[in-house]
């Protein structure tokens, strides 16, 4: 039973090497016996961190992460909603900190659906940062918060444009949600 818990713990070390933190040992023994992992978030689960792979952006499908567009390929308008509608209709917690190191991938705090939507908007050019200056958490009129039910975040703010009164909605969640809107 010694020489068991040894080779186990030897393995633990390695493994925290890995940023793979083992709190039970006896969970080795589990997981090594383990045929299917079942997850609803790809990558999350080993990685914990999700990333943007493809966009849909005014009738044009881009499915190559090599080939994501930057925000000088977008319509302006278009550009300019979505990095606003990322940067202001997700949680302020939530961001990406850019390492220090070259080579190294950005750090992901809060969720990560919202990191990877940050990181998005940061891949297009743009330092959502920026737009959160400009529009602080203070200023916002309503957030809708995302829950189960009702599957979506709704953000509203003054007008993007100074010059004509009114409100601007920032929606984001399932599909079939958001379309209902």
């Amino acid at each position: 039973m010694d020489t068991y818990l040894l080779a186990f713990s030897v393995n633990e070390k390695y493994k925290r090497k890995d940023n793979n933190l083992v709190r039970h040992l006896d969970a080795c023994e589990t997981m090594g016996n383990a045929t299917a992992i079942c997850s609803d978030k790809t990558g999350t689960l080993t990685t914990n961190r999700m990333t943007v792979v493809q966009c849909y952006f005014g009738e044009k499908l881009t499915q190559n992460t090599d080939q994501l567009p930057k925000l000088k390929d977008l319509n302006h308008r278009i550009g300019h909603r979505f990095v606003h509608g990322v940067a202001i209709n997700s949680s302020y917690t939530s961001r990406v900190i850019i390492p220090d190191k070259p080579g190294e991938l950005p750090q992901q705090l809060g969720n990560k659906t919202e990191c990877a939507l940050l990181g998005f908007v940061r891949h297009l050019g743009v330092n959502y940062e920026d737009i959160r200056e400009r529009w602080p958490q203070e200023s916002l009129v309503k957030v809708f918060t995302f829950n189960s039910l009702r599957k979506s975040m709704s953000t509203v703010i003054k007008n993007l444009e100074p010059d004509r009164p009114g409100y601007t909605v920032f929606t984001k969640g399932a599909s079939e949600m958001v379309l209902k809107k």
